[in-house]
């Protein structure tokens, strides 16, 4: 895990311990405190997410080192049977076009699979954006509530 993500997920894991001991001395939670528990609990589902991706990517880097020795495998057997099997060639060269498609779709099923998470992670961050700015508008419309109810108060407090 590089330094950046052990760094950012010690920070959340500890703010997260703070708020939940926080919650249970009975206190109030504040906006900020929701949304870092918030994000505690999205960065740990798109660690996990990595971590999926990473599987896989391994997955597939095996799956293509074990095709690629058994083509070489095949081809050193070509090699020594080229002369008398031309019909053998054949059928393994149309053996190898299948499994480099196959290579190709799966390559284009984890390009799209990644896509898909980039763009989920897009929409999530734009959703949790509007959602403090929404937040903030009404934090910003208390304060202006309470200062006018303060002004009416000393309005109406004779002098």
């Amino acid at each position: 895990m590089p330094l950046e993500e052990t760094v950012v997920s010690t920070v959340l894991a500890q703010v997260s311990k703070r708020i939940l001991e926080k919650l249970e001395k009975g206190k109030k939670l504040s906006t900020e405190d929701i949304l870092l528990l918030y994000m505690d609990m999205n960065y740990t589902e798109l660690r996990e997410i990595k971590e999926e991706l990473r599987e896989l990517r391994r997955e597939l880097k095996q799956e293509t080192a074990r095709l690629d020795q058994r083509i070489d495998e095949v081809n050193k057997r070509l090699d020594e049977t080229n002369k008398r099997i031309d019909d053998t060639n054949k059928r393994i060269d149309n053996v190898h076009r299948e499994l480099s498609r196959r290579i190709e779709e799966t390559s284009s099923k984890v390009d799209t699979v990644y896509k898909e998470l980039s763009q989920q992670m897009a929409a999530m961050e734009a959703r949790l954006t509007s959602r403090i700015d929404e937040t903030n508008k009404r934090i910003d419309k208390l304060y202006e509530l309470q200062a006018a109810a303060e002004k009416k108060r000393k309005n109406q407090t004779p002098p």
